[in-house]
C-alpha cells in the first residue's frame, strides 16, 4: 500500500485496484454524484470500480446503526421471536373463532333436530287421526253395504209379495 494525502486526509491506498478485496469498490458514478471527484484525482478510476455496500446483500440495518454481527443476530432472532409469537397468537385466535363457528353450527343442528322432531311428532299424530278417520269411514261404508243389502232383499221380498 501507498501513503497518501488528499486535503489534509492521510490514508492508505491500495498499490494496485486488483489487490483490494473486492467489497471495497464503488461502482461507476458514485464519487462524481457526490462532487467529490475532483478531490479524489487519479485514483478516481480505483475508487469508482468498489462496489456500494447494498450490491453485496449485506442488509443496511447492520451498518446505520453501528450494530455488531452479534446484535444482529440476535435482532434477527428477536424479530423471528416476535414473528413465531404473533404467529401464535394468530393461531390461537383462529382456533378460538373456529371452536366458536362449531359450537354455533353445533346448537344450530341441535336446534334442527329438536324442530325436526316436533314436526315428525306432529306427522305422526296426524297420520294416526287419518288412520283412524279412515278406518272409522270403512267400518261405517261396510254398515252402508250390510243395510243397502239388507233394504234390497226386504224389497224384493215385497215387491215379490
Amino acid at each position: 500500500m501507498q501513503q497518501g494525502e488528499v486535503a489534509s486526509i492521510h490514508y492508505l491506498s491500495p498499490s494496485n485496484s486488483l489487490s483490494s478485496p473486492a467489497h471495497y469498490r464503488m461502482p461507476q458514478n458514485c464519487v462524481t454524484s457526490f462532487g467529490c471527484g475532483s478531490i479524489f484525482g487519479p485514483r478516481l478510476a480505483q475508487l469508482q470500480a468498489m462496489p456500494m455496500m447494498h450490491d453485496l446483500g449485506v442488509p443496511s440495518s447492520c451498518f446505520g446503526s453501528g450494530a455488531t454481527s452479534d446484535e444482529a443476530g440476535d435482532h434477527h432472532a428477536s424479530l423471528a421471536e416476535e414473528r413465531k409469537k404473533r404467529r401464535m397468537i394468530s393461531n390461537r385466535e383462529s382456533a378460538r373463532r373456529s371452536r366458536m363457528r362449531k359450537q354455533k353450527q353445533l346448537s344450530e343442528l341441535r336446534s334442527q333436530v329438536m324442530y325436526l322432531r316436533s314436526v315428525h311428532r306432529r306427522l305422526l299424530d296426524q297420520l294416526n287421526r287419518v288412520t283412524r278417520e279412515r278406518d272409522e269411514i270403512s267400518s261405517e261404508n261396510e254398515q252402508l253395504r250390510d243395510e243397502g243389502t239388507e233394504l234390497r232383499r226386504t224389497l224384493e221380498n215385497l215387491a215379490a209379495n
